[in-house]
């Protein structure tokens, strides 16, 4: 179906049109330069050469081998898209000609103009779902400072209203609140930087430092819940090349995820409990890691939904967003680590379910243990008090 033609270098003349040529633009060798962009005299051509001798003979060698040039070409006359390509020929009187083939890819330049076009529309829709899901994902995560701002706020009203605090307690208390709300605010940013996809802002943390931070949000829960929490941090941890707020962000949402399966399913209080523990192990697929465990003895949760746990969109809570484990995944491997989920038995019985997350071990300085880092004992210090 190509258009097929030659014109004679020297004379300018249509020396051949195959019928699709004839079909679309006659017997005009005009149509034929149109295609080639005006090029029919080779550039290889010399004044003087003897091999060309006035286009009488055969040119020389290396010119009637040289590659075929190959172009797109939109023909107004037609309106039509063509694949050109052109070569020079020696043609049967012997002089130099040059044959063009013009393959018609109109079809194939409006498929890629059209999907271009909805490319366009894909980039724009992904953006408003980022928008979407940034705003459900901050709203998500500003909870658990905003709750914990709250639970400060009422506890001073009501001591200082029962006269029983001082002014040490009070000024503690008002920091406690002030770190939560710098808190808020550091994690707005992080999630505006996460949601542009660029780097977490990693730098040396303390593992202690991030356990430390989460138990202190995560004791309110664990009170409203009426669940302990036990937890075991080994002793001399190296230091992670990390950011601390989203690590912060994962662990927290694990053990209040716990908290929650927990009191939803009316465990007693003999499976109200929460184990988390953090050691450093050797993993075949990473290597050098510190992991981190969040058990509990809760109802556990069906295979399917193991499968599909760390989904966007999907929870396993009625009125769950399906923002937490996502992003809690999205995080963790940002950060070139791994997160999964696994039911706990007792022989054919699930008797709970632990998440595990690890995050590697960097070789450089960063990755040397800290000296002021020490065991956490088990502890029942977050005991399942009534609120």
């Amino acid at each position: 179906d190509a258009a097929v033609s030659v014109v004679s270098v020297q004379r300018g003349e249509l020396l051949f049109a195959n019928r699709s040529y004839r079909l679309w633009f006659g017997a005009n060798p005009d149509a034929h330069a149109q295609l080639t962009g005006g090029q029919v005299m080779p550039d290889e051509i010399i004044d003087g050469d003897e091999a060309v001798d006035d286009f009488g003979g055969l040119p020389a060698h290396s010119l009637t081998n040289a590659g075929s040039d190959t172009r797109e070409v939109f023909m107004d006359t037609v309106q039509k898209w063509f694949d050109v390509r052109a070569r020079y020929v020696q043609w049967t009187d012997g002089n130099l000609a040059q044959m063009l083939i013009a393959t018609d890819i109109t079809a194939r330049r409006q498929a890629e103009e059209a999907a271009a076009r909805q490319a366009e529309k894909s980039q724009f829709t992904s953006r408003l779902i980022t928008m979407g899901e940034m705003a459900s994902t901050v709203a998500h995560e500003l909870n658990q400072p905003l709750a914990a701002i709250s639970n400060y706020c009422s506890g001073m009203i009501s001591r200082v209203q029962n006269g029983n605090i001082d002014n040490e307690q009070l000024v503690s208390a008002l920091e406690k609140t002030s770190r939560q709300a710098q808190r808020a605010g550091q994690i707005i940013h992080r999630i505006r930087q996460f949601v542009k996809r660029s780097e977490p802002q990693r730098q040396p943390a303390r593992v202690r430092d991030i356990t430390d931070a989460v138990l202190e949000l995560a004791v309110f829960e664990m009170k409203r819940r009426r669940v302990t929490l036990n937890t075991m941090v080994a002793n001399r941890l190296p230091q992670l090349m990390a950011d601390p707020i989203l690590i912060e962000q994962v662990l927290l949402n694990l053990l209040k995820n716990a908290a929650e399966a927990i009191d939803s399913a009316q465990m007693p209080m003999s499976r109200r409990l929460i184990d988390l523990k953090v050691q450093q192990r050797v993993t075949e697929d990473q290597g050098p890691v510190v992991e981190f465990t969040v058990s509990d003895g809760g109802p556990g949760m069906k295979e399917e939904m193991l499968a599909r746990l760390f989904e966007a969109f999907h929870s396993t809570k009625a009125e769950g967003l399906g923002i937490g484990l996502s992003l809690c995944r999205s995080i963790i491997e940002s950060h070139h680590g791994r997160i999964k989920a696994e039911n706990i038995y007792n022989g054919p019985n699930v008797v709970g379910c632990r998440f595990t997350f690890t995050l590697p071990i960097e070789t450089d300085a960063g990755s040397q243990p800290d000296p002021t880092d020490s065991a956490i004992p088990p502890s029942n210090d977050l005991l399942a008090d009534n609120p």
